[in-house]
């Protein structure tokens, strides 16, 4: 069998950030292969390049023998090259054929639409996958989440791909659709179709492919045949020989008052479901999960942002339905966003604006008046306490360094006073030397006496600070782990099961 895809010792950075380094393997034709690794291991880095989203700084690409260097997705799609990404590029209010040829129509003599052909061939591609329910004239719309990701494959099927690549396919689908699609993706490796297939369930990998290629930090570790691997061998490449333990947080223990209990939680429109668990007083607890397991989803139902719609919340033992922000805040709840730049920080205005946000309800004299004086006192108290590094309270917060941005928000809500904050990807792109400093604060924070929720992708820092570390998969609860229990193999394999 002859390699359609060959990649070079390819490398990518981003700043400072090195995504991707000396990346070499080979996809032979014909084959389901697949590419694993953690979070931050470098794969969406690699389908951006594939797929033209990225140029790749080194190394070199080969596709069916030739140089593959696409400038836009366009370019990618018209060597051969698909990608369907996990958040599925469609436009909901077009019908199945429309979506299909988007951007491609067949066309009459004159150059009007031919749409009856457009509907033809539509059914015809499904067809060729086994698939004859899906009518071409239904709009997507009303289509499942995997009548969505068929149509994302049809579409690619009819612009001559040779090589698919689907990133996190079966993120959304129930065991029967998951079945469905594997038939599918059979079907095609049958007719000579290769196939990149990107997912952190690696139980769906074993079944499903040829071969595995695994990243890790942006390096190869290993392209394997997938007969020859089992899915602790798969974990142990992912994690490292380092992934067997961790050092323990040490901050004071928690105490067995429990603070914040939540029963069979779940919010319709994400899909968290079945959400169980207790934090207690002075505990961090660890939310673990790979992208799209609901961790986000679970801060923000927890916060008011999107209300729960079915199970239980109890703080201090007494039932609440936290149906806002603002309700979260008086009940004692903060929450750190993961997104600083679009819905954590008000960029456009000053470091003290930014600081004092929170509590600008308790800044105000009689008559609802501004206490000016109040608020430059906090403001400095905080600069201070956390060291930001800030020309001044009127700078403004853009030009602050992405640390001491994350510094500022810490401080907003250690001025609320909050007995529960939840800490969403608190040290994400900031640097080195900015992730000890927020790491210690953390710290601080649970000394006086703070519960502490930790979202946080990079698993080394989630076992270091964390007491308890919860594992989600597919929106739900798939373990716990104490802080002896807690390892990076333990942690991935929860992370990764059905």
């Amino acid at each position: 069998m002859s390699a359609i895809l060959e990649l070079r010792k390819v490398s990518k950075r981003f700043g400072g950030v090195q995504a991707l380094q000396d990346v070499s393997f080979t996809l032979e034709e014909g084959h389901i292969h697949g590419l694993v690794g953690e979070n931050g291991a470098g794969k969406s880095t690699l389908i951006k390049i594939l797929g033209g989203v990225y140029a790749k700084d080194a190394g070199e690409v080969l596709f069916q023998g030739a140089t593959h260097q696409p400038a836009t997705p366009a370019e990618a799609q018209r060597s051969g090259i698909s990608v369907v990404h996990q958040e599925i590029p469609l436009c909901p209010n077009l019908t199945v054929a429309q979506n299909v040829f988007l951007g491609h129509p067949i066309l009459k003599r004159g150059g009007r639409a031919d749409w009856a052909e457009m509907e033809r061939r539509t059914a015809e591609l499904f067809s060729l996958i086994g698939q004859t329910s899906i009518d071409p004239r239904r709009v997507v719309g009303r289509l499942s989440v995997a009548e969505q990701q068929l149509t994302c494959i049809v579409q690619a099927l009819s612009q001559q791909c040779r090589l698919l690549i689907l990133d996190e396919p079966t993120a959304a689908l129930t065991p029967g659709e998951v079945e469905t699609l594997f038939d599918v993706l059979r079907k095609l490796r049958a007719e000579g179709t290769t196939i990149l297939f990107v997912s952190h369930i690696l139980s769906e990998v074993m079944e499903i492919t040829d071969r595995v290629t695994v990243l890790r930090n942006g390096r190869h570790v290993a392209t394997t045949p997938t007969a020859q691997l089992t899915t602790a061998d798969v974990v142990r490449m992912m994690v490292g020989e380092m992934g067997v333990g961790h050092q323990p947080s040490a901050h004071a223990r928690p105490s067995s008052d429990v603070v914040l209990e939540v029963r069979d939680l779940g919010e319709a429109r994400s899909g968290l479901h079945g959400v169980s668990f207790e934090l207690h007083r002075q505990e961090v607890l660890g939310i673990a999960g790979i992208q799209g397991a609901g961790r986000t989803e679970l801060g923000l139902c927890l916060f008011g942002v999107t209300p729960a719609t079915e199970g239980e919340i109890r703080l201090q033992g007494q039932p609440v339905r936290v149906t806002s922000p603002r309700q979260a805040i008086d009940l004692g709840i903060g929450y750190l966003t993961e997104d600083r730049r679009n819905l954590g920080l008000f960029w456009e205005m000053n470091v003290e604006q930014n600081l004092v946000a929170v509590i600008i309800d308790r800044l105000r004299r009689a008559f609802g008046r501004w206490d000016r004086r109040a608020a430059r006192e906090r403001g400095e108290e905080a600069v201070k306490g956390l060291d930001i590094r800030t020309a001044g309270l009127h700078q403004g917060i853009r030009f602050l360094s992405g640390g001491n941005q994350q510094k500022v928000l810490l401080a907003r809500w250690l001025s609320a006073d909050p007995s529960i904050l939840i800490l969403d990807e608190p040290t994400r792109g900031i640097d080195v030397g900015s992730k000890a400093e927020i790491r210690r604060l953390i710290r601080s924070l649970v000394e006086r006496g703070v519960s502490v929720i930790l979202i946080s992708s990079d698993l080394d820092e989630l076992l270091a600070l964390s007491d308890r570390v919860i594992v989600m998969s597919r929106r739900r609860v798939s373990g716990t782990l104490s802080g002896s229990e807690a390892t990076r193999e333990r942690v991935m394999a929860l992370a990764t099961a059905k």
